[in-house]
């Protein structure tokens, strides 16, 4: 939601400071790679999961299925559905990619939590591998769906 409202740097508080978001071969790491991320994003010339921007309109981006696992007091897991649409053009909003974010969070200092890893599988392409850690069953910890 920070980058629709075209927050650039208060999404990029939501990592730790080397941080890495990865989608299939796009990989940033770090502050800086992040915010141009980010800017390139509010700007439409680029998204995640679509790739370059080639619509007139806006990016929207829907999370869904937001599950989280605690490893501890200082550590989570957690994935979400991801749909991305674009609005604002003329016609009806229009679908352009899905995919699945497999997300590693700590706990900071201040007591916030962020993202140390977020790895976007674009096209929803999720695995056994890919969640295996994430499930409760296999970390032997609590689920908690958000």
């Amino acid at each position: 939601m920070l980058l629709e409202l075209g927050r650039a740097a208060e999404w990029v508080d939501l990592f730790v400071p080397n941080a890495l978001l990865r989608c299939g071969a796009q990989q940033f790491k770090g502050r800086a790679e992040l915010l141009e991320l980010a800017c390139r994003t509010i700007a439409g010339q680029f998204d995640l999961a679509a790739g370059p921007g080639t619509s007139p309109g806006r990016y929207r981006h829907s999370l869904s299925d937001v599950s989280l696992f605690a490893d501890g007091m200082q550590r989570a897991s957690g994935f979400a559905h991801l749909n991305v649409f674009t609005v604002g053009a003329a016609g009806a909003p229009r679908w352009l990619a899905c995919g699945v974010y497999s997300d590693k969070l700590s706990r900071c200092a201040a007591g916030c939590w962020r993202f140390e890893s977020r790895l976007l599988m674009a096209g929803g392409a999720v695995t056994a591998e890919s969640v295996q850690d994430l499930t409760p069953a296999a970390s032997g910890l609590g689920a908690a769906k958000v």
